[in-house]
């Protein structure tokens, strides 16, 4: 078995989501691509991040803290709930900025200020 970097990894995580049809990528007004979430990746990841949860015995929250800052380990499993986490509060936070009730969220992270995402009612 071949150790892969974290960026490697990262790399092959997403390639597997577009692949999956999980995200999509789009042009945002910076003139850079992002990767959206689809409306049925964004169910399957919801899924998925309770899956990964029960298997690993971790929090996808802190998992997600520590991908942030840099300390998560090069572990496939580890570092795809991280970036689920990421991926689906970060398209929820979006989706709302629009103006678009969703339900509740499977997982929130704080926010830097402090608080924790608002769920909508």
């Amino acid at each position: 078995m071949e150790l892969k970097n974290k960026d490697d990894l990262r790399k092959e995580i997403l390639q597997a989501w577009l692949r999956s049809a999980w995200v999509y990528p789009q042009e945002g007004p910076d003139q850079n691509t992002y990767l959206r979430l689809t409306p049925g990746g964004r169910l399957k990841m919801r899924a998925r991040i309770g899956e990964l949860e029960a298997s690993l015995g971790e929090d996808g929250a802190e998992l997600a803290r520590q991908e942030e800052a840099g300390s998560i380990p090069a572990e496939r499993d580890k570092l795809e709930l991280a970036m689920m986490v990421q991926a689906y509060t970060s398209e929820r936070r979006f989706i709302q900025s629009q103006g678009t009730s969703l339900g509740s969220a499977a997982v929130t992270v704080e926010e830097e200020n402090g608080g924790e995402e608002p769920e909508a009612q």
